[in-house]
């Protein structure tokens, strides 16, 4: 049977009437991380595994953040879709509540209703018409709903590794837009930058070193500022994030401290050590124009490795073929964010982002998702695993 046709028979059997249902109850029930709390969803998500006939492997470090494991099937290969079910705090300017999802303009409207709650729909509904068209397939299915992604996924994704889940091959449904998939992610890198001077009376700062002031300078050159480093031509070049700077004791002393907290994003190609010695580089020269500067470079306080799929590995293969076949264009680019597909990267399983986004509303207040692209994603998806394990 050809693609195409696979992708109609799994298209017919799409129940989009059950996929919102799930939708409206996964948004009902208040997963926000801290502190998470995902066993709330306990009873919907088992009896959505029982309607797919899945195998269910419950794993977890803290029994209040569950990942569930369903499993379809025994053969080889085996492929993975994961979506999490913690969300971010809703925060403020909501039209409606947060939590109380509604459907307007064929949007649905909530927290978590993209990130990630409606792909956890919608790789469901497309599980579920795959399993009802009767299509035969050899390989495994794993349809996974996993905690804690939103806050580094230590009890999610981080904690299935450490205890042997290894998929062949894995979907996100957390990156990219309906036309855009990801093969791969910047590393990143969070390093302290302390800024020593010299206190002083604020009434005569001359007679001082304002600690503030020098690492200004740096911050100053951080706009203009080039790596000038070889890297993987499929990412874009590495930034530079000024995310956070605390310092002085008072209005009226001169501050003989400041710590800046800087956000790297590097690409595939350069390492932390590239990373560093590049830092490193730049402040010496600003040492050089100014004696007063005393800025040292602090240790990695937080770290991502950058990782990237061959784009000849059969996942993205399938990806490519199955989109192309069923008149979805898709491109394929890479990602200055961090996912659970990083993690499983770089723990050696082929792992692809793809989403309904085609909006831009993740963590913004009245948080949507088209629902159009939730049926072409459950299609898509499924018919992805299909071709990979038929």
């Amino acid at each position: 049977m050809s693609i195409l046709d696979a992708a109609d028979k799994i298209k017919s059997n799409l129940d989009k009437e059950e996929m919102l249902n799930f939708l409206f109850s996964l948004i009902e029930t208040e997963t926000v991380n801290p502190p998470g709390n995902e066993y709330l969803l306990h009873d919907i998500i088992m009896k959505c595994m029982k309607e797919i006939g899945a195998e269910v492997e419950i794993i977890a470090k803290d029994e209040k953040r569950p990942n569930y494991i369903g499993k379809i099937g025994t053969g080889k290969p085996s492929v993975a879709i994961l979506s999490h079910m913690d969300v971010v705090p809703p925060g403020e300017g909501w039209t409606k509540h947060p939590f109380q999802p509604y459907e307007e303009d064929g949007k649905i409207y909530g927290r978590g209703a993209l990130d990630n709650k409606g792909s956890l729909a919608a790789s469901w509904a497309g599980i579920k018409a795959l399993i009802k068209s009767g299509l035969e397939f050899k390989g495994t299915i794993y349809f996974c709903a996993v905690s804690d992604e939103e806050m580094g996924s230590d009890y999610g994704v981080e904690y299935l590794m450490e205890k042997g889940f290894k998929p062949d091959y894995a979907i996100v449904p957390d990156s990219g837009t309906i036309d855009e998939a990801i093969i791969g992610e910047k590393g990143a890198a969070w390093f302290d930058l302390e800024s020593y001077g010299k206190q002083a009376h604020g009434s005569t700062p001359e007679l001082g070193i304002n600690s503030i002031i020098k690492v200004s300078k740096l911050i100053a050159d951080f706009e203009k500022f080039d790596f000038n480093l070889k890297y993987d031509n499929r990412f874009t070049p590495p930034t530079i994030n000024v995310g956070m700077i605390s310092g002085g004791n008072a209005p009226n002393i001169v501050a003989s401290r400041c710590n800046v907290t800087v956000d790297v994003r590097y690409p595939y190609g350069i390492t932390e050590e590239m990373v560093k010695k590049r830092l490193s580089e730049v402040i010496e020269n600003l040492k050089k124009k100014d004696k007063d500067v005393d800025i040292r470079l602090g240790e990695i306080k937080t770290r991502h490795l950058p990782h990237v799929i061959d784009n000849e590995n059969d996942l993205v293969e399938a990806f490519k073929n199955t989109a192309s076949e069923i008149g979805m264009p898709m491109r394929f680019a890479t990602s200055s964010g961090i996912t659970v597909a990083k993690i499983l990267s770089l723990n050696g399983v082929p792992a692809i982002a793809h989403s309904p986004d085609s909006d831009h509303t993740w963590h913004i207040s009245d948080e949507y998702v088209r629902i159009e692209n939730l049926e072409k994603c459950a299609v898509l998806w499924a018919t992805v695993i299909y071709k990979l394990i038929k």
